[in-house]
């Protein structure tokens, strides 16, 4: 084999196969920035805050890199005692920001956010084919409370139909066969079936049936789902939390309001660029009158139009128009749109798994590299002349942290 024949021969490898490594990795991930950002511009995607542990984690790996740069000069020096000192608090806090990442993805993932999901349940939305009740009276939900005769329920209440649905929801339950048992039925809590307006009831052995038969394997496999979804906290979205605080969904780019589980656009005055790009003619059929729509401006019979006008769009977009101030109307998505919203799964979360693995396999490699230039250190392998792998393993630490920040920022800036 071939050795080196001096210190710095090693370091220009050595910081050549870095180099070579990072750029890879620069690429990879410019491609998938790219594929994020064109397909959040397209469709639905869901904006999640992100956890705060990758605050904490952050300011660790930007306190590791400073202690592996004072590891440099030690070594360029020959201090070997600050050598390792510095590389050992620098691994601490490598492991520390390691700890902080698993904890925030574990936390970014307990809201909902799995590798491949959908954005709502497909079946077994609440109130869509099931509700409960209590004492016969049907509990609703608005999208973001649970109410019972228009009051919103106690807590208290809340855990009592969690606890009451998690005996549906246990999957050993659910594997009983075509039968589906329950216990403590109707006392006080039972289940409407809104299709059918009937309520499930129980046999003499707790087996829920409907209409005198046992339920269907599709009707207890919806049944399943909606149990899940509310003893979970996801009887609508399969994400958790708040809307507007936690998460919210964009559609082409727009952030959506959602009121009453519906979504809406929201009522917005429209910038100089939108309204050049109308070019739309509309004829009142009151009035008798028709009016042209184009460069930003409104005409009527040759003439530039000034008054107030309410002017509905072909895609059912209405603008209130008022001495040249455009203003779309708070608008609710149309039947289409609300066909793709429920098939759409969701994307965003799926990228941000994908950049996210990649990440961690960056992580796995440096944390195993700066415990290896650890033991090294102890031994004393690391002197004036021999920093090369220090420095390649230094270089590449640095990446990851930069890697890390641009990942964390690019987040933040999609959501």
């Amino acid at each position: 084999m071939k050795r080196f024949d001096s210190n710095k021969q090693k370091e220009k490898v050595y910081s050549s196969l870095v180099l070579v490594g990072i750029i890879s990795s620069i690429m990879l991930f410019a491609g998938f920035s790219s594929a994020v950002l064109v397909t959040k511009m397209d469709k639905f995607w869901v904006n999640i805050h992100l956890p705060n542990e990758f605050i904490i984690s952050t300011i660790l790996i930007i306190i590791s890199s400073v202690f592996l740069i004072f590891a440099l000069k030690f070594a360029k020096k020959g201090l070997m005692k600050g050598l390792k000192t510095s590389v050992l608090f620098a691994l601490i806090f490598g492991l520390g920001f390691g700890y902080f990442q698993i904890k925030g993805w574990y936390s970014y993932y307990n809201r909902g956010n799995a590798l491949k999901s959908y954005i709502t349940y497909v079946y077994g939305r609440y109130g869509e084919e099931y509700k409960v009740c209590h004492n016969k009276f049907p509990i609703e939900y608005d999208g973001e409370n649970y109410q019972l005769r228009n009051k919103n329920i106690s807590k208290e209440l809340l855990d009592s139909v969690k606890l009451f649905v998690k005996e549906i929801a246990n999957k050993s339950n659910y594997n009983n066969g075509s039968k589906l048992k329950i216990k403590n039925y109707s006392n006080p809590f039972t289940i409407y079936n809104v299709s059918k307006e009937e309520f499930l009831k129980v046999d003499e052995n707790d087996f829920l049936y409907i209409n005198g038969e046992p339920l269907t394997e599709s009707a207890k496999e919806e049944l399943f789902k909606f149990a899940f979804g509310l003893f979970n906290d996801q009887p609508f979205f399969m994400l958790k939390g708040k809307y507007g605080e936690d998460f919210s969904i964009t559609l082409n780019g727009e952030e959506l309001t959602f009121e009453k589980k519906k979504l809406y656009f929201p009522q917005k005055e429209l910038n100089p660029e939108e309204k050049l790009a109308i070019d739309y003619v509309y004829f009142d059929p009151t009035l008798k009158q028709e009016y042209i729509l184009e460069n930003g401006k409104v005409f009527l019979n040759g003439k530039e139009f000034n008054d107030s006008i309410k002017i509905e769009l072909n895609d059912g977009i209405v603008l209130n128009i008022d001495n040249g101030v455009w203003t779309r109307q708070k608008e609710e998505l149309n039947p289409s749109q609300y066909g793709l919203f429920f098939s759409t799964a969701n994307v965003s979360s799926s990228f941000v798994w994908i950049l996210t693995i990649i990440h961690f396999i960056h992580l796995l490699f440096s944390l195993v590299g700066l415990t290896v230039v650890y033991n090294r250190s102890k031994k004393g392998f690391y002197g004036e002349e021999n920093v090369a792998g220090l420095k390649a393993m230094i270089i590449f630490w640095h990446f990851v942290g930069l890697l890390w920040l641009y990942l964390y920022i690019f987040l933040e800036y999609i959501n």
